[in-house]
Parts: C-alpha cells; sequence; structure tokens
C-alpha cells in the first residue's frame, strides 16, 4: 500500500519543480530581451521665439521709408501687407555703413535701439520694452562726448542717477554744438543750414530750424577754403573772410550782431574808407557804395 502512494507524490512533486523552473526563467529571459526605447532630439527654442517667430529687414532710409509707417510713439506697421512689425531693422547709408538698428514686437519699440554717425561712431543707445522707455538712454556727440544719459523704468524717469548728465544741460541741442565749427563745401552747407544773412536775412540750422550760433569754413569742391564766416543767433558777428579762386584773401570785414563795423581788406587790397567813388562816367559802380 505505502508504494501504491509513493507515485502520485512523486509526480505532483515533479509538476511542482518544473512549473518552479519556469517561473524562474521567464524573469531572466524577458530582462534579455527588454530593449530601450529611443528618444528622439528635438531643437530648442527660448519661450519668445516659441510665441512668435520674428523677422528681419535691412535696407536704405528711402526704402524703410517706403516699406513702413511710423506714428508719434515710434510703433511700426509695414504697407505690404499692413500689419505691426516684429522683428530687427538695420538701415545702411549710401556707402553701405549702419547707421541704426532697431527692435520691434507686435509694433511696439521693444529691445535696444541704435544709431551711429557717418563717422562710424556710436551716436544713440536706447532701451524699450513694449513700447515703453525701459533702460538706459546714452546720446553722444561726434567727438564721443556724452550729450545725454539718463534712466527710465516703465515709462518714467529716474531723476538723479547720474552725477553729470552731459552737456544737454546747458540748454542747447545737439544740433548747435555738433554745428558750432562746421565746414564744408556749398551743397553740404544746403543740408545743414538755410538762410542768407549776406542778403539782410538770418541762418538758421535746417533740423532744427534755431537760429545759428558758430562759425562756418565754406570749402569749394576741391577742398579749398572759400570763407570763414562767424555767427550770432543767426546773423553776422566778428571777422568775415573770404578768399578767391587762386587762394588770396581777397575781402574781410567786421561784424557786430549783423553790423557791419569795419571794411578791413577789398579785392585783395587794404580798403581805404575815405576813397572817393565817381559815378560820373560809370553808373553801374554805384553798386560799389553798397558792398562790403
Amino acid at each position: 500500500m505505502s508504494e501504491i502512494k509513493l507515485i502520485p507524490l512523486c509526480r505532483k512533486t515533479l509538476i511542482k519543480c518544473i512549473l518552479l523552473s519556469l517561473l524562474l526563467i521567464m524573469p531572466t529571459s524577458c530582462e534579455q530581451e527588454t530593449v530601450e526605447p529611443v528618444i528622439e532630439e528635438t531643437e530648442k527654442f527660448s519661450i519668445a521665439e516659441l510665441i512668435q517667430e520674428k523677422s528681419y529687414w535691412e535696407g536704405s532710409q528711402s526704402e524703410f521709408d517706403s516699406s513702413f509707417t511710423t506714428n508719434e510713439e515710434g510703433n511700426i506697421k509695414s504697407k505690404e501687407p499692413e500689419s505691426s512689425f516684429s522683428g530687427y531693422i538695420k538701415i545702411r547709408a549710401r556707402n553701405g555703413t549702419i547707421t541704426s538698428m532697431k527692435s520691434y514686437t507686435n509694433g511696439y519699440p521693444d529691445g535696444d535701439f541704435f544709431e551711429w554717425y557717418e563717422n562710424g561712431k556710436l551716436k544713440l543707445k536706447s532701451q524699450f520694452k513694449m513700447g515703453e522707455k525701459h533702460g538706459y538712454f546714452y546720446i553722444w556727440t561726434t567727438k564721443g562726448d556724452i550729450y545725454s544719459q539718463r534712466y527710465f523704468q516703465n515709462d518714467l524717469e529716474d531723476f538723479g542717477r547720474f552725477e553729470n548728465e552731459g552737456a544737454s544741460v546747458t540748454g542747447r541741442s545737439l544740433a548747435s554744438l555738433e554745428l558750432a565749427e562746421w565746414q564744408g563745401t556749398g551743397s553740404e552747407f544746403y543740408t545743414k543750414f538755410a538762410g542768407d544773412p549776406n542778403r539782410g536775412g538770418t541762418l538758421h540750422i535746417r533740423e532744427t530750424e534755431e537760429l545759428y550760433t558758430g562759425t562756418i569754413t565754406a570749402l569749394d569742391d576741391k577742398g579749398n577754403k572759400e570763407a570763414v564766416l562767424r555767427y550770432l543767433n543767426g546773423k553776422y558777428n566778428g571777422r568775415i573772410s573770404k578768399w578767391n579762386l587762386a587762394g588770396t584773401l581777397w575781402n574781410e570785414a567786421e561784424y557786430s550782431r549783423g553790423e557791419l563795423v569795419q571794411i578791413t581788406l577789398k579785392e585783395g587790397e587794404l580798403f581805404n574808407p575815405n576813397q572817393i567813388i565817381d559815378l560820373s562816367e560809370d553808373s553801374t559802380k554805384v553798386s560799389q557804395l553798397f558792398e562790403e
């Protein structure tokens, strides 16, 4: 009887052993066959770039004027298609040098603004945040001196940040300081100034319409000196000197606030105020009575 009972027990044990072995083997085989998932790397963008893609425009001032419109607040729109502009604008002069760089978001000035003089020196740096002045505002002269330095937060100026705010505290405009001693040709003269004191008028700075105070050295197309003219509030003031084509000092006179005081040199000769002009034979000489 005992032998008959042992056989079934051995079979059950054998089955249990087989099942247990399978269970032990399966986890091992699963771990060996497991394949790690491949994670593809994606390009990273800043939040600003994800929200809105900015454009880039570059051209001359005339091309800018034909492509965009700006209002009094400095907001900008593209003409075709008519929409608020977001992006960066770089303007170049005819010779290819950069004159300004600007940044906009949805038409609002937003970021850093720069302007340069024709000589390549930085003229202006300003900072905006969605149309509001926010940050440092610097203006330099052509010589690199500080004309103005200010600081804003959310369109409100933080007074007293700088001990020296620059030459602007004198009350003179940047244009009047820049043109206080100017030299150039006739064609260049009329881009900077308007008026003619020689005909009884006054001389103005074209950009600001201020009466001009300073000294102008006029050059011919070859760079030779034609005249040195001194002004006070738009009128001749001080010594006025003129040269002929041969480079000889030809005429010279003294003025005070637009009034002729003394002629010292006329047609290359010392002027004699007591000379007698005979009009009996040539009536055209009457004009000499009214010349400097």
